[in-house]
C-alpha cells in the first residue's frame, strides 16, 4: 500500500511540474524553476518508493517487493492521469495526502 501511495504522490508532483497540468490545477502557470523542482521531487519520490519496496518488512523477498512496486507504479500513473483529467483542482491535495499516508503506512510496517 505504501508503494502505491508514494508512487501516486510522485506522479502527482511530476504531472504538476508540467505547464498544462500546473495551470489546470492551480489556475496559473507558475515559475519555471518551481515546476522543475516539482518534477525533480517526483523523481526522487519514485526512487524512494523503489528503495523502500526493495526492502520489504519481514521475510518477504526483495524481488517480490520490486514486482509489487512495478504494479503500484503503473496503477498510480493511471490514477493520477484520471485525477488530472477529471479533477485537476484536487490533484495537489490528493498528492500531498498520498505522500503523508504513504509515509505513515510505511512507518507502521505496511
Amino acid at each position: 500500500m505504501s508503494a502505491f501511495l508514494l508512487c501516486y504522490a510522485a506522479w502527482s508532483a511530476i504531472a504538476l511540474g508540467m505547464d498544462r497540468h500546473h495551470e489546470d490545477a492551480l489556475g496559473h502557470q507558475g515559475a519555471a524553476h518551481h515546476r522543475r523542482h516539482l518534477r525533480h521531487a517526483g523523481g526522487l519520490l519514485l526512487a524512494l518508493s523503489l528503495w523502500l519496496a526493495a526492502r520489504p518488512p519481514g521475510e518477504v523477498p526483495a524481488s517480490l517487493g520490486v514486482a509489487t512496486w512495478a504494479v503500484a507504479l503503473s496503477v498510480a500513473a493511471l490514477a493520477v492521469t484520471a485525477a488530472v483529467t477529471w479533477q485537476p483542482r484536487r490533484t495537489p491535495a490528493l498528492g500531498a495526502a498520498a505522500l503523508v499516508a504513504g509515509l505513515l503506512v510505511r512507518a507502521w510496517g505496511g
